[in-house]
């Protein structure tokens, strides 16, 4: 029990460090950039920038995708919802990939010259939005008859809803017909939602292992 308690301790923290460290990224390195509107342009624009900004954007997507891959060790010892916490580790190992395999100079290998990097970008991040979106549903069923998790149901089934619906919206428009004037705040809600719940569910997991510590 106590090593049990440790480990999903040591995974909560992974799981708060995990939104402070996307939002982050994206926001402050959004900011640095000139011209970039979060409202209109794709985050993975920022890891094609040049220098040391655009390092310093992977380098922080591979960390969040690190963060939330603990994160989903924790779920899987504390919760034991085993397709969710699945979904999680998934996740964050495509989050890893798609910062491993990212965008050049204003996505061009990803939008107009497709490459062998551009179409693994995609598909890593897919995977991610795909798995993290829909992976609170599973947890939500597991939340049912816990008393230590009651208060956090109704919220667990609005996170994956909200994001599949902007998710859905997105990757249909991208299809379909684009709707440039709010592509980047469609994606932004994709996965926002869900970063919120990471860090939500991650606190009380932490408290929850100091009182079975």
């Amino acid at each position: 029990m106590h090593s049990l308690s440790s480990q999903s301790h040591i995974s909560a923290r992974f799981g708060i460090l995990a939104p402070i460290i996307y939002f982050s990224t994206v926001i402050i390195l959004g900011f640095l950039e000139p011209e970039y509107d979060h409202m209109i342009m794709m985050m993975s624009v920022l890891g094609g920038v040049g220098g040391i900004r655009g390092f310093a954007f992977n380098l922080g997507i591979f960390l969040t995708g690190a963060c939330v891959i603990l994160f989903g060790f924790g779920l899987w010892q504390k919760i034991q919802s085993k397709t969710g916490a699945s979904l999680f580790i998934v996740g964050g190992f495509a989050l890893i990939g798609s910062a491993i395999f990212h965008c050049e100079a204003n996505c061009t290998n990803v939008i107009l010259e497709r490459n062998f990097t551009g179409t693994l970008h995609i598909v890593f991040a897919f995977i991610t939005g795909m798995c993290l979106s829909i992976a609170p549903f599973w947890i939500y069923a597991n939340f049912k008859g816990d008393d230590r998790w009651k208060r956090y149901q109704t919220f667990t089934l609005i996170v994956p809803i909200l994001a599949n619906m902007a998710g859905l919206f997105l990757w249909i428009t991208l299809a379909t017909r684009r709707v440039p004037a709010i592509e980047g705040l469609v994606q932004r809600l994709g996965i926002v939602f869900v970063f919120i719940w990471i860090g939500v569910i991650s606190l009380r997991m932490y408290q929850l292992s100091r009182i079975d510590h």
